[in-house]
């Protein structure tokens, strides 16, 4: 059995609530289906952690409380056999299983049902990891919340400014090791220089940024499976052609009952092409559209994507972003950026939001948060990389300039937690990607995973005797 990510159980409470977004197809242990009607109000004193749930087995509905474990052994763990408050669970949610499976028992003898939660995932434990994390509860509070009041401002700055440099070189690092595999390159000191690796990894990681926290694993195995070399050779110069080949290999044709002028057209291009390209197809099941915008469906994220794609292809994109990052202050760099990213009129896709389904109002197929997010997440990692590999020492200073100095205003729940629980009141200001960057990897790598004896907030705040740091509610 592979070993058990550190998770705690409310994190799993979280994972529950979301129900269809992060699971589906629940059964017992025992083999029979579960359908939820009422997930329960979650109870954050002694006793269950949910009550007044609703749960179907089998053609059984029951009401009453749930229990949530990360494995079999916590019920027995936590003496719940003989505690009298779990005489009404009806049901008991295990993230895990266990090698040595011991069913849970009531004070009152009645057997209990349980559901093993990582059977039944839509997408990875580690998406779902990162799309709560991305969203946290309200009730969510820093380990150090309140107590970091006592950390000096000259040790959040350079604290911030630390963990800006260590986000920086994760996004590089990335690129620069998918650009290795693509170069099929073992020497870890230089990469290749072929311009076609350097096109496809930008495209790549461009679309996995349009992907959001939902859909960008799907948008990157997308864009790595349909490359710009097939693209060339098959879709030519003609973005709908383009988009044709990305929405079959998609799987976004299956079941189509709609009908119209350019759905006829696609899905008459992509069939007779199908065979050809002999390509590992995604599902549209492995798509997220639930609880998603229209305005973020990935359909419409492609759809702009395409347009990227032919620039890459006949419009000498990469050239025109080095060409840019080249000379000019960061804020007319940033503008230059911005206008090489904003998308062009798409007739369909700018009135529907689906595949034969009008939007009530037109789309943006590239808002300016959007195409903000490609510029500093993929475009200042990536350009940072070829200044370093090709010794363009203005690329690489303009890239890390622009990080340091643009002027933004960020809008993310963790950049708002963050500033609330942490930076307000201080004479800092989270108003630089840089700035933004620092704020994340903190959360993500620190707060969320209680590392915080390895940050230097933390270490200070952690002085103060019988803190308990370690209650993190999601």
């Amino acid at each position: 059995m592979k070993p058990k990510l550190n998770i705690n159980e409310d994190f799993i409470c979280r994972l529950w609530e979301g129900g269809d977004a992060y699971y589906s197809g629940l059964v017992t242990d025992s083999g029979e289906d579960v359908e939820v009607l009422e997930h329960g109000a979650r109870n954050y004193d002694s006793g269950p952690d949910y009550k007044n749930a609703k749960i179907r087995i089998g053609d059984k509905v029951f009401t009453g409380d749930i229990e949530v474990h990360r494995d079999f052994k916590n019920w027995a763990e936590h003496n719940h056999p003989k505690d009298r408050r779990y005489n009404q669970v009806i049901l008991h949610v295990v993230m895990w299983d266990s090698v040595d499976r011991t069913p849970p028992k009531l004070r009152i003898k009645r057997e209990l049902p349980s559901v093993i939660l990582s059977n039944h995932l839509n997408s990875s434990i580690h998406d779902i990891w990162q799309d709560i994390i991305s969203n946290p509860s309200g009730k969510f509070r820093l380990p150090c919340y309140e107590h970091n009041l006592s950390a000096d401002n000259e040790t959040i700055i350079n604290t911030l400014s630390r963990l800006s440099t260590e986000r920086l070189q994760l996004k590089v690092n990335r690129i620069k090791n998918r650009i290795q595999e693509l170069g099929s390159s073992n020497n870890r000191e230089s990469l290749p220089v072929n311009k076609t690796v350097w096109e496809q990894a930008l495209y790549e990681f461009i679309f996995e940024a349009l992907g959001f926290s939902k859909n960008k694993e799907q948008m990157m195995k997308l864009a790595s499976t349909v490359t710009l070399k097939l693209l060339g050779k098959y879709a030519g110069d003609d973005i709908t052609k383009i988009q044709a080949l990305l929405f079959g290999t998609a799987g976004f044709f299956f079941d189509i009952r709609s009908k119209d002028h350019y759905i006829d057209f696609v899905k008459e291009y992509w069939r007779s092409h199908e065979n050809k390209l002999n390509l590992n197809r995604l599902q549209r099941s492995q798509w997220n559209f639930f609880g998603q915008r229209p305005q973020n469906y990935p359909t419409l994220r492609i759809a702009y994507g395409s347009q990227i794609i032919y620039r890459l292809l006949y419009d000498n994109f990469l050239k025109n972003l080095i060409n840019l990052i080249g000379e000019g202050s960061s804020k007319k760099l940033f503008t230059g950026l911005s206008e090489l990213l904003s998308p062009q009129k798409d007739t369909y896709w700018q009135n529907h939001y689906d595949l034969g389904k009008l939007s009530k109002n037109q789309n943006k197929l590239g808002g300016k948060q959007r195409i903000t997010d490609i510029i500093i997440n993929v475009v200042i990692p990536f350009a940072r990389l070829y200044g370093e590999t090709f010794n363009k020492k203005n690329i690489a200073q303009n890239t890390l300039n622009m990080y340091n100095e643009l002027k933004i205003k960020p809008d993310n729940k963790i950049v708002r937690l963050m500033d609330t629980q942490l930076i307000k009141g201080r004479e800092i200001t989270i108003n630089t990607p840089a700035n933004e960057q620092a704020v994340i990897q903190l959360y993500n790598f620190y707060c969320t995973r209680e590392k915080c004896g390895k940050c230097e907030i933390g270490k200070s705040v952690l002085n103060n005797k019988g803190y308990d740091y370690k209650i993190i509610y999601y």
